[in-house]
């Protein structure tokens, strides 16, 4: 615990800020900077997230990936204070991936920053977060919004499963992409040869070669293997 930055009971319009590192990857330089940019503001760091956090407005809880013992900890702080809007709640990292992130955001908190942004622009962090409520390091934001968008993409409909015949350019041959895809589209053999003016025989044959070729039992197995290794696209 830091003795001379400790939290003071003070008015309202001043930032009491608990910091939660269990991991000590928030030094007392970063401390010292946070405080000098939040001036003033009373602040205190501990291991764990106390059962007292009343005294507090701002809780900084530094996260090494996604942890559900972390995601317990805010639950169980909620179940106490309740849905707190004096208490704003970011999650603070060092080097997250995407993927380890935004499932925080299901939970109730402000904001997700690196430790290196908090260090060299919390004031204007907690502006804005004290006037929007929350907020999300600008770097992540565009990934943010792709999330979203493949989410929303992920429940509707499938149109079509398109072929990329670019990544299957020298491995199939044009005859044996055309048949892929129309493999894909859901036709037999005697549809595909109707579209491609082939007789059915010939369609057997290509079949055949392209079974071989991407190592697959049947033309099931071939649509499932072409998946797989990212040859094909869903349009909806």
């Amino acid at each position: 615990m830091l003795g001379t930055l400790d939290v003071q009971k003070s008015p309202t319009d001043r930032l009491n800020i608990l910091i939660v590192d269990g991991q000590d990857e928030i030094s007392n330089g970063v401390i010292t900077e946070i405080s000098r940019q939040l001036e003033p503001a009373g602040i205190s760091k501990e291991e764990k997230l106390p059962l007292e956090t009343s005294s507090y407005n701002c809780l900084f809880y530094f996260i090494d990936g996604y942890d559900k013992k972390v995601i317990n900890s805010l639950e169980k702080l909620y179940n106490r204070r309740g849905d707190d809007p004096g208490l704003n709640i970011l999650l603070v990292h060092k080097s997250c991936t995407d993927k380890e992130l935004f499932p925080y955001l299901h939970y109730p908190v402000n904001g997700i920053v690196s430790l290196r942004y908090l260090k060299n622009h919390c004031k204007t962090m907690m502006d804005l977060v004290k006037e929007k409520g929350v907020f999300i390091e600008p770097c992540l934001h565009r990934d943010l919004v792709n999330e979203i968008e493949r989410k929303k993409l992920r429940d509707q409909p499938i149109d079509q499963l398109v072929l990329n015949k670019d990544l299957v350019d020298g491995i199939l041959t044009n005859n044996e992409q055309d048949v892929l895809q129309l493999i894909l589209d859901g036709h037999n053999n005697q549809k595909i040869a109707e579209k491609l003016y082939l007789a059915p025989s010939t369609i057997s044959t290509i079949i055949s070669h392209l079974l071989k070729k991407v190592k697959a039992n049947d033309r099931t197995h071939a649509m499932v293997t072409a998946i797989k290794n990212g040859w094909v696209e869903a349009r909806r």
